[in-house]
């Protein structure tokens, strides 16, 4: 045995001197701990619908029909969490949807909506990458898609070209966000929106702003009075070929007109103004996106929840855009939309959309009034794996928006 040690001794011994010698150690990592799985949530949303149109609506640039199988807006999303060292939660997310390109078939239809780092402990978070603009959807309106409305219920991206209406909803962004009590937010964040109509400002930061949020506790949204409200600004660095930059002040709410947990009625109310850009003429899209207006869109929605499952929910949306600086030039629209609860997170959804154009608008589109009706399935799933940390930006609520952005 005495053997044996003294040549495990001496066997050391030999390799240390032969470390100095020759080479050094090869440099290692820290060594990450095997046992440490991390928990995994995964969400997916799908949503086909059969649309007609009075007249050739639908789509965006390179799309005229009137009628159309509308894939776009389902989506999938995985997030990955681990609970730090000393304080906090780590997350990665990725995420892609469907879009407008998608019903073609001719090009890739798939966008890269979430790909973030996320670092939060319990009064502070900061997260990077691509993700929910944190001026898109301060309130969520309760269409079929989230960009049926973009026009009206958020702040559009002023370097968009419009093929594609997810640049007004996601963008890359940095921010900080604190809390108290998780229910009092301040945002900070600036933001590279996407350029699609090539502006000039590349892959560079273009946006910046802050917003104060207030959110009550998901559980007793059926029964709180005020849901939530919020009230924001961001000023975007649009290049003077363009107009100038432009400041924008947006904000709204939800409040319960009748609270209950089997029969619920509530009201939503989103207004965005903007101002300082100098475009004063409408003739692409992306005018349309910079030039100084005011937006305001109006939902009042019923919530039917027997047993507190959902059954059915019908909301109504009413919504105007007036561009101060174009004489004449203003939008309107009104949308009836309905979901019928089939079974767990499988819905019959059905909604009608009726848009008005006056000006340079109905020059633009070709057409001072549409309708839209569309009548289809949606459905959602989420599932979360190796549960053991409860991290806040998960990818069911960044789809449901229970915290802010």
């Amino acid at each position: 045995m005495k053997i044996i040690n003294y040549a495990l001794i001496a066997t050391g011994f030999l390799g240390c001197l032969g470390m100095k010698a020759g080479a050094q150690a090869q440099p290692t990592t820290l060594p990450e701990n095997p046992a440490a799985q991390p928990q995994i949530n995964i969400n997916g949303t799908g949503i086909v619908t059969l649309d007609g149109a009075s007249k050739n609506t639908f789509g965006t640039k390179g799309f005229a029909t009137n009628s159309a199988i509308n894939l776009s807006d389902s989506a999938l999303a995985a997030s990955f969490s681990e609970r730090l060292y000393r304080e906090g939660i780590g997350s990665i997310t990725f995420g892609a949807q469907s879009y407008d390109f998608t019903n073609s078939g001719i090009q890739t239809g798939l966008f890269v909506n979430q790909a973030f780092l996320d670092f939060q402990t319990k009064k502070f978070e900061t997260y990077i990458g691509r993700t929910d603009a944190p001026t898109a959807m301060i309130v969520q309106i309760p269409t079929l898609r989230g960009d049926d409305l973009v026009d009206f219920t958020m702040l559009p991206n002023p370097f968009s070209d419009g093929t594609n209406l997810e640049e007004s909803r996601y963008s890359n962004v940095g921010a900080i966000v604190f809390n108290q009590g998780l229910t009092y937010f301040e945002n900070l964040h600036v933001q590279h929106l996407i350029d699609s109509v090539n502006s000039g400002t590349g892959t560079g930061l273009n946006s910046y702003g802050g917003i104060f949020q207030f959110e009550t506790v998901p559980t007793l949204e059926p029964i709180a009075t005020i849901v939530n409200y919020g009230i924001g600004y961001e000023h975007r660095s649009i290049p003077n070929s363009l107009g100038g930059s432009s400041d924008a002040i947006y904000g709204g709410g939800t409040i319960n007109v009748k609270r209950g947990v089997t029969n619920r009625l509530d009201l939503r109310v989103f207004d965005a103004y903007t101002t300082n850009n100098n475009t004063n003429s409408i003739g692409t899209v992306n005018d349309t996106y910079r030039a100084n207006a005011n937006a305001i869109a109006v939902t009042l929605r019923y919530l039917n929840s027997p047993f507190g499952k959902p059954s059915y929910s019908v909301a109504l949306t009413a919504g105007y855009k007036d561009f101060r600086n174009i004489s004449g030039a203003n939008e309107s629209t009104l949308v009836l939309t309905a979901a019928k609860r089939l079974g767990e997170g499988f819905d019959a959804v059905a909604q009608v959309e009726y848009f008005h154009r006056a000006g340079a608008l109905a020059s633009l589109y070709g057409q001072s009034s549409s309708a839209i009706f569309q009548i289809g399935l949606s459905f959602s799933f989420g599932d979360v794996i190796n549960e053991n940390v409860g991290p806040r930006r998960t990818p069911m609520n960044i789809l449901e928006h229970y915290l802010p952005k």
